[in-house]
């Protein structure tokens, strides 16, 4: 989540997947006494925030994807089944409790009714198999070259990827990992239990006529190491039904 100002988060009771979806749906409308929603006058650049107290909430120019990512302790690319407006409408919300959240057997302000209430929010969690590639070491054994530690404010501990080219000094095999993610467009996993710092400098030709990524070949060639393709559990967030709230 991008913001101009810092997150005041709150902690969430998780649901498990015994729970029902619709168990928000059991909040009653005595939760709060005082409600106000409303679609945010801001830039999607002014103050973005949520703010929270014993038996009061204050959200800030959040749209409700955001809402729920707080509420249900959630990464963005957890939940699925989300309308188009979910991650583009935003709102500036005040809510004062009845009763403190300790009061409320823990549960948060928002899972405590104001989703469930005024957005008709009903979900489930859901387990999936999704493609990641492991990252391992080859069969002939890795090829990078360990750095040799610069001064702290050196320059060149920057790393750049650019043109299917990802060049980088001191660089953890972790941080790698995450760049090969992001080229790659699904997890990898770092296997290769390398403690070192390495310096990277890898160009990914262009393969039009194969459908596997040439970066995969790019990485074995160059640090003989190997993406492996595998399938792995993550949890899901599954919005069965939403509605945008009726402004008062």
């Amino acid at each position: 989540m991008v913001a101009t100002a810092p997150f005041v988060f709150f902690s969430v009771a998780r649901q498990t997947h015994a729970q029902s979806r619709d168990e928000n749906a059991n909040a009653t409308a005595s939760t709060y006494k005082a409600v106000s929603i409303k679609p945010t006058k801001s830039s999607i650049n002014a103050d973005r925030g949520a703010k929270v107290g014993p038996d009061e909430l204050r959200a800030m120019n959040l749209s409700t994807q955001e809402l729920i990512q707080v509420a249900y302790d959630v990464k963005d690319d957890q939940i699925v089944g989300a309308p188009d407006w979910l991650n583009s409408q935003r709102y500036d919300i005040e809510a004062k409790a009845e009763k403190p959240v300790a009061e409320q057997g823990g549960e948060s302000l928002l899972e405590s009714g104001l989703l469930s209430k005024y957005f008709k929010l009903a979900v489930h969690r859901e387990t999936r198999l999704i493609p990641v590639y492991e990252l391992v070491i080859g069969g002939d054994g890795p090829k990078l070259r360990e750095s040799v530690p610069a001064d702290a404010d050196s320059a060149l501990r920057v790393i750049q990827v650019e043109s299917g080219r990802i060049m980088g000094r001191e660089v953890p095999i972790a941080t790698l990992a995450r760049i090969l993610s992001e080229e790659l467009g699904r997890p990898v996993l770092n296997k290769t239990q390398l403690p070192s710092h390495y310096d990277v400098n890898l160009q990914s030709p262009a393969a039009p006529d194969s459908s596997e990524p040439a970066i995969l070949n790019a990485v074995q060639a160059e640090f003989g190491l190997k993406l492996t393709p595998q399938l792995m559990p993550k949890e899901f967030l599954v919005i069965d039904h939403v509605e945008m709230p009726v402004a008062d």
